[in-house]
């Protein structure tokens, strides 16, 4: 079986193949394993085509990004619906919001070659939405609007993932929000006006922000949280309660500080229409387009993903329910 890493050298704040090329290669050798394949990427898109060329090929592989979310994209993009091909993630962009699922320590669990060259191939749904596949989260209104404008944050000094995604956020709080839309869930339809919604595989965005604190990311749904307007001056004590998770509890009971303004429900499919005449941001693991329709679906069971163990073990985003056709599991 094949092992290849993808390294995109513009992911991040600086060129992290000088610190992984020899990190993976002396961990193959401790490990008595061959030598991975390494790429380093050239241009956006490079990643997805090569995955799809080894899809076409169908013979196992497993293949890792290293990058942010949107490398890891590339890779979800060309390797969905071929279970062959299974996708890890070396976390080395500014967000990498995929691995914070994996528990407070997933960074460091995802940045062990070692682990990851004896990761565990996992069954896992995708989102498929209009803006494309996706294995976290689609969020439209606000928080995808913060995350649209994000990017010339971390252009800043010493602005990482979180103090980007804040400064953003206090950016957007000074703007017009809020929209009318037709939400059609699983096929229901109701209007109303929103601030922000966030369709949910996995946990966490935004630079560790918990929208769905139990979601699973192979339980067949999707966990859809939908947001009233909020006054103003109590959007910050929103938003920090909403960081840690603390508007839900395990069994879906939206909290009494937040009844009066957020709902919850767990779906298979979520169609969004703007009813107002202004384009919604809408967003799709960190890639942001203005938008008047959106439809999300769950996909279950559509890609293969590479866990380090360490990982399994500490979050319950992966709770076991599908299992890999046994020659397809025996490959890894």
């Amino acid at each position: 079986m094949k092992q290849v890493f993808f390294i995109n050298p513009v992911a991040g704040k600086r060129d992290a193949s000088d610190l992984l090329v020899p990190q993976i290669r002396q961990a193959a050798a401790a490990l008595n394993l061959p030598e991975p394949e390494i790429v380093i990427t050239r241009y956006a898109g490079h990643a997805r085509a090569l995955t799809e060329q080894f899809a076409r090929d169908g013979e196992p592989a497993a293949l890792y990004a290293c990058g942010g979310d949107g490398t890891l994209n590339e890779l979800v993009q060309g390797a969905a619906g071929h279970p062959q091909i299974a996708v890890g993630c070396v976390p080395c962009g500014s967000g990498n919001d995929y691995v914070r699922n994996f528990g407070e320590e997933g960074r460091r669990v995802f940045l062990d070659m070692a682990e990851q060259l004896q990761a565990v191939p996992v069954s896992v749904d995708l989102l498929s939405t209009s803006l494309g596949l996706g294995i976290d989260i689609c969020a439209a209104g606000l928080d995808a609007q913060v995350a649209y404008g994000i990017p010339k944050f971390r252009r800043l000094p010493g602005c990482g993932g979180t103090m980007a995604y804040t400064l953003s956020i206090l950016q957007v709080l000074f703007s017009r929000f809020g929209h009318q839309l037709r939400v059609t869930v699983d096929g229901k339809s109701h209007t109303g006006t929103y601030m922000m919604t966030a369709i949910c595989n996995g946990r966490l965005y935004g630079g560790g922000y918990m929208a769905a604190p139990y979601a699973a990311m192979d339980d067949g749904l999707l966990d859809m949280v939908l947001v009233q307007p909020i006054p103003r001056v109590k959007i910050a004590g929103f938003l920090s309660q909403y960081k840690s998770g603390k508007h839900l509890s395990r069994d879906g009971v939206v909290s009494d500080r937040f009844r009066p303004y957020l709902s919850f429900c767990r779906a298979r499919s979520v169609e969004i229409e703007v009813l107002d005449g202004r384009p919604i941001i809408a967003t799709v693991d960190g890639e942001c387009q203005p938008v008047t329709q959106l439809c999300v679906e769950a996909k279950p069971a559509s890609l293969t993903v590479l866990l380090p163990r360490p990982a399994l073990n500490v979050c319950g985003t992966i709770t076991g329910a599908y299992r890999l056709p046994q020659e397809v599991e025996a490959a890894f």
